[in-house]
């Protein structure tokens, strides 16, 4: 019986094959003909005009691999401070309806937070007579949207897509944090029990652009960690500093251009200045601007076309692109009886007052329907069998860049927390794509105050931790690479190469160099090199021409912080200098491509990956493929390393490295064959 020398591991789904990427756009107003009540305060303030019009913006992206759909994702962006569940139905059911192949589960809609947009919850205010109602806006809003979509999707054309990190700094941290460890939102600092900001604050920018093929730019993606809300609570519809930001780059790059306007995680969060205050206002002035809607516009489009030049030549069209969206259930804020029974006294106390004073509705309403629905909520975790709240979220990979979104005014540390533990290369965190509740985090609560009280959060720090779980677990069955992909040539059948031409490197020490004390070719033809640290000892092959090649390594590496690797196209200079490539192996190295006497690390492998496929103490396979300045590596059967790199050596021996330092490392190597190409 023939036994295949590739070990059997947990592995996700196989990643989607690269295709060509196609993309869709569109841009339509969403800004109501009719006075609208507006969102974002406790009071009623119907429009008496538009100082910016509010917008939609569409991006489709479909991965084609010859006329056949791998992927569709279609993304928009709307200019609201948030979007309940109905609206989102309501469009999916419209495009359902106009093109029954989409996916509508594929479709997400997020919000910029703008303080300045119609009312979209149906009983937050008493709408008066002549007043466009929430149900009428929702059927506009629907229309125009589904529309803009349907649009998108009928003018897809071939594209790329490039990305970058950008830096704006135009937000701060609004939760006060004091020494009594009391906080609040927007307290005072000119006092001696001030601490400090009481969270973290984020100035990284992710940004995606997305070219037609001509490498000309239609499409921006901004992820900027901070809501829409400079523009004060007058009666003018606003799009905040985002229509700023899109006149200018339309300015840049033609008006056929969108710009998704993605809010980042910064649910304790607020454009302008805080601290400093006086200084920056004085830029301002100095800078002759018209204000912070204007001054925040202008540092994200800085950054924008800083990132953009750097990027603009590194546009791939031949990319993974693969759309989860999922219901997960996280743990709610479940309060006690007595809680419970002080909300529903608060709630009774205003209808009480409303029924007394019908004259004060405008001012009551809200108060009435958020307490209203904080009972709801309760209502709900308590039928639940699991105390848990439903939502949606969704997680892309459009390349190398990770895209999850979550419906919360989420507090910037669960953001992070995503970003640090996510194996994409960058990741935008898109928050408000649904319904806004904050998600604060147990320091918040801590502190109480707005924004960290039950009547605004559903969901506990626990459920917060419970989201940021799901979503790394998303992100990683995307982006890992633990898909056994060995091609054909590159198995080990009982233990020998398949087909001809292979050559046993192993088969005399007469054809290698290196320190005899160290390293040691035994009669069967194990090679066999130990050190207890120090130096570095290499060995190598006499012959230092070889170019293109397969080459197999079986090895085993023990010892305590043992640490080697099999290299290849080597320069020797002496035992402990030599020069070249090493596909790595040891603590922390397991799968990289390290270039010793060069640039160092040219290519690192997750590590809580190699824990799944590496078997420590025991015989690993390594099989490497080199033409020109290409370089390919599986680890046991796994795709680790895929690169090109043109400023390396292009011929040199096959070796091994001992390390130096305090490792104590034990290497055999049981088999090492070579086929030229």
């Amino acid at each position: 019986m023939r036994t295949i020398t590739i070990i059997t591991l947990w592995l996700s789904a196989a990643l989607a094959h690269t295709a060509q990427l196609h993309i869709g756009t569109a841009e339509t107003s969403i800004t109501p003909d009719h006075p609208v009540a507006l969102e974002g305060y406790f009071g009623l303030r119907v429009s008496d005009g538009v100082s910016s019009p509010v917008m939609a913006q569409v991006l489709v992206l479909e991965l084609l691999e010859g006329d056949k759909i791998q992927e569709r994702s279609i993304m928009v962006s709307a200019d609201l401070v948030h979007l309940p569940w109905e609206m989102l139905d309501a469009v999916r059911t419209q495009v359902g309806k106009a093109l029954p192949e989409i996916d509508t589960n594929k479709i997400f809609i997020s919000t910029t937070h703008t303080h300045q947009a119609p009312v979209v919850m149906r009983d937050n205010f008493i709408i008066p007579d002549g007043v466009m109602t929430v149900g009428s806006y929702i059927a506009f809003f629907a229309k125009q949207v589904s529309d803009a979509i349907v649009a998108a999707c009928a003018n897809m054309r071939a594209g790329s897509m490039a990305w970058g990190l950008g830096d704006a700094e135009i937000g701060f941290n609004r939760r006060t944090a004091y020494l009594s460890g009391r906080g609040q939102m927007f307290g005072g600092m000119r006092t001696p029990d001030y601490k400090g900001p009481e969270g973290a604050v984020y100035r990284g920018m992710p940004l995606l652009f997305f070219f037609d093929s001509r490498g000309h730019p239609i499409a921006i993606a901004i992820n900027s960690w901070c809501p829409a809300q400079v523009s004060p609570g007058n009666r003018k519809i606003s799009a905040d500093f985002w229509h700023p930001v899109r006149e200018q780059l339309k300015k840049e790059f033609g008006e056929a251009l969108t710009v998704l306007c993605w809010c980042g995680a910064s649910g304790d969060q607020m454009p302008g200045p805080r601290l400093h205050a006086d200084a920056e206002n004085r830029m301002l002035q100095l800078r002759s601007s018209n204000g912070w809607v204007e001054e925040c516009a202008r540092r994200i489009v800085a950054s924008v076309l800083d990132v953009y030049a750097l990027v603009r030549e590194e546009r791939e069209g031949d990319i993974v692109l693969e759309h989860r969206s999922d219901q997960i259930r996280l743990p709610g804020w479940k309060l006690s009886e007595d809680e419970i029974a002080g909300i529903r006294t608060a709630h009774d106390g205003f209808v009480d007052d409303l029924k007394s004073h019908p004259d004060r509705a405008n001012a009551l309403a809200r108060p009435i329907s958020w307490r209203a629905q904080t009972l709801e909520v309760q209502e709900n975790l308590r039928k639940s069998t699991d105390g848990c709240y439903p939502t949606e979220i969704h997680v892309l990979r459009i390349g190398d860049v990770a895209v999850c979104t979550n419906q919360f005014e989420l507090f910037t540390e669960y953001g992070l927390r995503m970003v640090a533990r996510s194996d994409a290369q960058m990741t935008c965190v898109v928050q408000l794509a649904g319904p806004a509740y904050y998600l604060p985090t147990a320091e918040a609560i801590a502190g109480g105050g707005y924004s960290a009280i039950p009547e605004t959060c559903p969901v506990s720090p626990a459920g917060g931790q419970v989201l940021v779980d799901e979503t790394v677990k998303r992100i990683t069955k995307l982006f890992n690479d633990l898909e056994i992909s060995l091609p054909e040539e590159g198995q080990l059948i009982d233990g020998k190469p398949v087909g001809e031409g292979w050559v046993d490197l192993l088969g005399s020490w007469d054809a290698w160099k290196g320190e005899t004390e160290y390293w040691k070719l035994s009669e069967d033809g194990v090679l066999r090199g130990e050190s207890r640290g120090g130096e570095y000892h290499f060995a190598w092959t006499k012959r230092q021409d070889y170019r293109d090649f397969e080459l197999h390594a079986v090895v085993k590496m023990t010892g305590a912080g043992a640490n080697s690797g099999v290299g290849i196209r080597l320069r020797p200079k002496s035992a402990q200098e030599v020069p070249g490539y090493q596909f790595d192996m040891g603590s922390n190295y397991w799968g990289c491509l390290w270039e010793e006497g060069g640039v160092g690390m040219l290519q690192s492998f997750p590590q809580h990956h190699a824990e799944n496929i590496v078997h420590h103490g025991g015989w690993n396979h390594w099989y490497i493929l080199t033409k020109g300045h290409h370089l390919q590596g599986w680890l046991n059967g796994v795709k680790t390393i895929d690169i090109v790199h043109k400023d390396g050596p292009a011929e040199g021996a096959i070796g091994f490295e001992l390390c130096h330092g305090g490792k104590h490392t034990i290497l055999e190597v049981k088999a090492l064959t070579i086929r030229e190409r």
